[in-house]
C-alpha cells in the first residue's frame, strides 16, 4: 500500500467534512472569516448573499465578520444574535445527518427568520424534502456536535 505524502494527506483532510476537527463555534475559513466574508446582515436586510468589504470587518466571538455597508455592521454589533447563521454556519443538512460540514454562503435559505446554509444545492434539496424534520434533527444533533469542541 502506498503512503501518502504530507501534502497529499493535508489535501485529503481538506476535502473531508469538518467533524471532530472543528475548533470554533462558527465555520471560519483560513483567513479567520465567518461566512467566508459574506455579510450576515445582507441575508436579512437585502435578501441576498452579498460579499462584505475587506475594510469593513468586525471581530465578534472569535471570528471576523465582514459587511457590505457601515449600516449593516452597526446592525450586527447592536444585535449579533439576530443575524447569526444557524448551526454556526455549517451545512444544515450535514448537521441534520449528524456531522459538521463546511457550507457555501451562496447556498442558503431563510426559514422563520433564521438563516440556514448548505454545502451544495443538492444538499439543500435533500434538506428541503423535509424541512421541519431536518430542522428537528439538526436542533437535536447540534448541541452534541458543538460539544466536540
Amino acid at each position: 500500500m502506498a503512503r501518502l505524502t504530507r501534502r497529499q494527506s493535508l489535501a485529503l483532510l481538506a476535502c473531508l467534512p469538518a467533524g471532530r476537527a472543528a475548533a470554533e463555534p462558527y465555520y471560519i475559513d483560513g483567513e479567520g472569516l465567518a461566512l467566508r466574508g459574506y455579510d450576515p446582515v445582507a441575508y436579512f436586510q437585502q435578501e441576498t448573499a452579498q460579499k462584505g468589504a475587506r475594510d469593513n470587518r468586525v471581530r465578534w466571538d472569535g471570528a471576523l465578520w465582514q459587511f457590505e455597508t457601515d449600516e449593516n455592521a452597526a446592525l450586527f454589533q447592536a444585535s449579533p444574535g439576530v443575524y447569526l447563521p444557524e448551526y454556526g454556519g455549517y451545512c444544515a443538512e450535514g448537521i441534520a445527518r449528524g456531522f459538521t460540514r463546511i457550507s457555501d454562503p451562496t447556498v442558503w435559505v431563510m426559514v422563520n427568520g433564521k438563516l440556514y446554509l448548505h454545502y451544495t444545492i443538492e444538499a439543500q434539496n435533500r434538506w428541503a424534502s423535509d424541512i421541519r424534520g431536518h430542522i428537528r434533527l439538526a436542533d437535536k444533533n447540534w448541541p452534541n456536535l458543538r460539544g466536540l469542541w
